[in-house]
């Protein structure tokens, strides 16, 4: 595996990247669901639905148990709240994240956490892993006026850090990931264990492939 050279900035995806944020949400959608008395969602059905947002994701489950009747302003409202209860309860860092991302703190390199989830959720998020001080610049889903796969958040970092896009890297394990970075002209490195929408991500023809976290230890 050939080392990157040159790079200043990092840029992270969230959720499976870092944190695996499905049985949270899975709480959450639940918990809304019963509240109309629809049927549940699995873990496996929630994997294929994460990485858009999550007024996609309330779109998505309802879609999925037959709704026919809530409306979906109601049940984002609902879902929200739940969220807010639930975050943290059962979610967890992947193997080697925060000792990773200590350790890239510690080599002098910016990092940017860049994700499609509210902006709301993320000190806590963040805090309750302690993973906070890890990062330079946060952008939540709706920071700015576009959010992933659209470049607006990548570019915003680069002009943050006063970075060159050929020094900067998006690390993430889904095609909004992916194709963010591409779009804003960085190296894209794909992690092979987060959700992806159940597809593969050599699908998505990134410039590196990673099996674990801490590979980006050999990376950069």
């Amino acid at each position: 595996m050939n080392k990157i050279d040159n790079i200043k900035l990092i840029c992270f995806d969230l959720d499976g990247t870092l944190v695996d944020s499905v049985p949270d949400l899975r709480l959450a959608l639940n918990a809304m669901l019963n509240e109309f008395e629809l049927p549940h969602c699995k873990d496996e059905d929630i994997k294929t639905w994460v990485g858009n947002g999550i007024p996609k994701l309330v779109e998505r489950a309802l879609k999925h148990v037959g709704n026919q009747t809530v409306s979906q302003c109601e049940a984002l409202s609902r879902f929200e709240q739940h969220y807010q209860h639930y975050l943290n309860s059962a979610s967890c860092l992947y193997d080697n994240v925060a000792e990773t991302l200590k350790t890239l703190k510690s080599r002098g390199y910016e990092t940017a956490l860049i994700t499609n989830k509210a902006e709301q959720f993320l000190p806590d998020l963040l805090a309750n892993f302690k993973i906070s001080d890890y990062f330079d610049l946060v952008l939540g889903g709706d920071s700015l006026a576009k959010n992933k796969p659209d470049p607006m958040q990548v570019n915003y970092a680069l002009e943050h850090f006063s970075c060159d896009k050929t020094q900067a890297v998006m690390v993430g394990d889904s095609k909004n990931d992916i194709l963010a970075g591409k779009n804003a002209g960085l190296v894209s490195i794909a992690l092979t264990y987060g959700y992806n929408y159940g597809e593969p991500v050599s699908l998505l023809n990134p410039d590196y492939i990673i099996d674990q976290f801490n590979e980006l230890l050999v990376l950069l």
